[in-house]
């Protein structure tokens, strides 16, 4: 990563913000920090970064703040055009699953236990970097690591992750990170077009699922060559009936049988 990385850092505690500080140099990200001490000073500093039209690449953001809490400040930046652009990383005292999964529910694109460790902050700033900023220069060491395939996999399946985003994610070589783009509302109706032609029959299998696939993707996936994507398109009660009536003709019985299934709904 050539370039250097603007972050916000929304942190109330004095010896995190040092801990975060003292990471990131570990970490040797090349990067400009600027602090801010509570939500409504984040909001301040943000504002006063858009006039100056220089924005953070990433925003580290602490949940549990006094006047201003984390879900607070992140509903704000959300409903700003110029900031919701911005991938937030949300930083959480929590190791619980379900604290994680609530977390991973919000408009962020992802979130990091404290205390924060330089390896994995490393690993996930160089992979948004890559991914938002649309740096060409992928770190081969880190691009496999698990921990940045961890990051993709969620990205791809967040709700919220940009459009520019799910396609980059679209081309990636995991499978699993294309089938969660392709299951994904959010991902482009060119995408997912894309997606359908997929040589791997669980990622076209997805694009069945996506109760937003166009219908002219709809109807090449019900002339697929795999039973299963077929299948899985069979079992699809919201499928329009004409393509449903299709497959109900299916020389697989069980696609045929599923079919009428779900014509019988």
């Amino acid at each position: 990563m050539a370039e250097t990385i603007k972050i916000l850092l929304v942190e109330d505690s004095p010896s995190d913000v040092r801990l975060t500080e003292e990471a990131l140099k570990e970490a040797k990200v090349e990067h400009e920090l600027t602090v801010a001490h509570d939500g409504n000073q984040a909001i301040e500093v943000l504002n006063s970064l858009k006039q100056k039209g220089n924005l953070p690449n990433v925003i580290l953001l602490d949940l549990n703040m006094p006047k201003k809490n984390g879900h607070e400040v992140l509903a704000e930046i959300k409903d700003v055009p110029e900031f919701k652009r911005i991938p937030v990383i949300l930083l959480t005292v929590s190791q619980q699953d379900k604290d994680i999964m609530e977390a991973l529910k919000l408009k962020m694109n992802y979130y990091l236990c404290k205390p924060v460790e330089a390896e994995r902050l490393s690993t996930l700033l160089k992979a948004i970097f890559d991914l938002h900023l649309g740096s060409d220069d992928v770190d081969a060491e880190h691009s496999q690591s698990p921990e940045d395939l961890h990051v993709r996999f969620v990205l791809a399946g967040n709700p919220h992750t940009s459009a520019m985003v799910l396609q980059k994610l679209s081309l990636e070589e995991n499978a699993r990170v294309r089938a969660r783009v392709a299951e994904n509302p959010n991902t482009p109706a060119a995408v997912l077009l894309a997606l359908s032609r997929d040589e791997n029959s669980n990622v076209r299998l997805a694009v069945s699922e996506n109760s937003r696939a166009p219908r002219s993707v709809l109807e090449s996936l019900a002339k697929d060559q795999s039973d299963d994507v077929r299948l899985g398109l069979a079992e699809n009660p919201n499928i329009p009936p004409d393509i449903l009536s299709e497959l109900a003709s299916d020389e697989n019985v069980f696609v045929a049988d599923s079919a009428k299934k779900a014509l019988a709904k």
